[in-house]
């Protein structure tokens, strides 16, 4: 079965990545509909018209994952594309296939981004874009306020994990670059089980912990069928948070992190925008522990 685009488009098809926004079926004389259907991106967005020349390859849901088509495009922001070249991505290219109308501050995806861009450890790069990738997670995190005493702005709890995860990889003087990549990560994600929890249990750090372990389990299972030590070290980290304020820890990684969060709290009103300033060099730091 063949699509047939308006020739005078004098158009190739292109791969487009990005995120479902919306879709609606169109009833046709064929048993398969046609689709509407919104998809965006950090950088574009289409209104696309969808044919479904196979039953198998039906798209009938909005997909909770980075979406990759292939657009013959018309007019500015208009295209048709067929569901037999959907792709759905578990472990997307990078984090921008999130939609810039849908986020508070939209450069939060590139920010993280120019953030993990440099860990050797691809595996662990893999593991925060299936995390953050999945739109239910990404966006609701990339949004949400911390709820703290001065953290009620939308985004605030982005902004803070990432400025944790920087300042725990510039504090972790004599450990291995491995090692100082895993703590950062598990400072990037130790929030995540926030948007999951309402009311005073947003600010319990025993209910978020469970509730973060919880929501990256599928990826941490993931994670240690590459890296079972970095698996080990980011939940090892995360367990931890609950006792921030305690000076008992067991491992220096999570001390690291507890305190990169305490410093971050402390300094809310010293904010800059992550975007000017990622991971710097852990010798001019000026948040070194």
């Amino acid at each position: 079965m063949s699509v047939i685009v308006n020739t005078d488009w004098q158009s190739e098809p292109e791969i487009f990545i990005g995120t479902i926004t919306s879709l609606t079926e169109i009833p046709t004389e064929n048993k398969l509909p046609v689709l509407e259907l919104t998809i965006e991106n950090s950088f574009e967005t289409y209104q696309v018209v969808m044919f479904q020349p196979h039953s198998e390859l039906q798209l009938t849901e909005i997909p909770d994952l980075a979406v990759q088509l292939v657009l013959w495009k018309g007019k500015p922001g208009a295209a048709v594309s067929r569901s037999d070249s959907v792709i759905l991505l578990d472990s997307p290219y990078t984090l921008l296939h999130l939609p810039e109308s849908k986020l508070h501050y939209p450069d939060i995806p590139l920010d993280i981004e120019q953030f993990i861009e440099d860990c050797p450890q691809q595996a662990l790069i893999e593991f925060v874009r299936r995390v953050l990738g999945r739109p239910s997670v990404g966006l609701r995190f990339m949004n949400a306020p911390m709820l703290e005493r001065g953290y009620q702005t939308p985004g605030s709890l982005a902004l803070h994990s990432l400025d944790v995860a920087m300042r725990s990889f510039d504090a972790c003087h004599g450990f291995t670059e491995e090692e100082r990549w895993q703590t950062a990560i598990a400072g990037l994600l130790q929030g995540v089980g926030r948007i999951e929890l309402e009311g005073a249990a947003q600010t319990d750090p025993f209910k978020v912990v469970l509730k973060t372990l919880d929501m990256l389990s599928k990826e941490l299972d993931w994670l240690k069928e590459t890296n079972r030590e970095a698996a080990r070290m980011i939940q090892l980290v995360i367990t931890s948070m609950h006792r921030i304020g305690k000076y008992d820890q067991p491992h220096p990684s999570a001390m690291t992190v507890q305190m990169a969060h305490i410093i971050t709290d402390h300094l809310r009103s010293e904010r800059v925008n992550p975007a000017t300033r990622y991971r710097t060099d852990s010798s001019s730091s000026p948040f070194t522990l």
